[in-house]
């Protein structure tokens, strides 16, 4: 029974995400980018902060100030930085197709920074998941696009994110994470503000619509949050996948968006790959507590 709500939260954060994504891409044509992060960061730092406190785990702490902390802080602005930018320049399918590729540079990252043991089989996926960004991305003698290349980034920067927290002090908890991810967006968005622009005074649809986009990401945070508290772990993180199945959905009936079959393609090896490594890693688990 704990696994099927779990599942079903997780669906739901996937959801939320997703249309968070898609509120966001609607505002970039009446806001700046930064604008965008300072103004989506502002309802979640105070749903954040005060979900923390009623958890008994003070945002006040002096332990904003280990290193850790302030590296994923600056990771976390640097993923949302580039998220954003990436869901004002590029279609939404494709933008959420080259995120799948976060769980493939985790198991890099896990490898060669934390030093964790990685057998061949699953190089093999990652290599493969690998051709299948190179398909979403094409690249050519012309270049990359750039709202593709910011996904990209913005994959990487978010597997940054997830390894630092891992190496994050188990006396922090995960609402004072959010919280502090959260608010370091408002600088990054105040150092963005004379690089991106016009800025002009948004008007009450694009305030709804960002604030909406806020609150749909503060949802799926706390219900990801309590999927993985409820369930094994194993068991419901490839249901992490669906963000992409609410993305083409809303990418097709609202931004008119028809990915092609490269793009298709490439994410579907993309998550066959993420799903394999997954696969593996649970039972390399399960054989090291045997």
């Amino acid at each position: 029974m704990g696994n099927s709500r779990a599942v079903l939260l997780m669906v739901l954060s996937m959801a939320a995400f997703a249309i968070g994504d898609a509120m966001v891409k609607m505002s970039s044509g009446n806001m700046s980018i930064a604008q965008i992060l300072i103004f989506m960061s502002l309802p979640g730092l105070a749903i954040f902060t005060t979900l923390a406190h009623r958890a008994g785990q003070s945002p006040f702490s002096r332990d904003f100030f280990a290193w850790p902390v302030l590296l994923r802080n600056g990771i976390e602005s640097l993923a949302a930085l580039c998220m954003v930018s990436a869901l004002a320049l590029a279609p939404l399918a494709l933008v959420i197709s080259i995120t799948q590729a976060v769980p493939l540079f985790v198991t890099i990252g896990a490898a060669l920074i934390l030093k964790e043991q990685v057998g061949p089989r699953r190089w093999i996926a990652v290599l493969a998941g690998f051709c299948g960004v190179l398909l979403m991305l094409r690249p050519s003698t012309a270049g990359i696009s750039v709202g593709a290349a910011l996904a990209l980034g913005a994959a990487v920067f978010l597997a940054g994110r997830d390894i630092i927290t891992r190496a994050m002090p188990m006396r922090i908890g995960t609402l004072q994470m959010a919280t502090w991810g959260t608010a370091a967006m408002i600088p990054a968005g105040l150092i963005m503000l004379p690089f991106t622009g016009p800025h002009e005074a948004p008007g009450l649809s694009a305030w709804s619509i960002v604030i909406a986009a806020s609150l749909a990401n503060a949802a799926g945070y706390y219900s990801i949050t309590a999927a993985m508290r409820m369930g094994d772990v194993s068991f419901v993180t490839p249901f992490r996948y669906s963000r992409l199945i609410f993305a083409l959905v809303i990418a097709v009936l609202f931004f008119q968006e028809r990915p092609d079959a490269l793009t298709l393609l490439g994410a579907a090896i993309v998550i066959g790959s993420g799903l394999f490594v997954m696969w593996r890693e649970r039972k390399a688990r399960v054989s090291d507590n045997i």
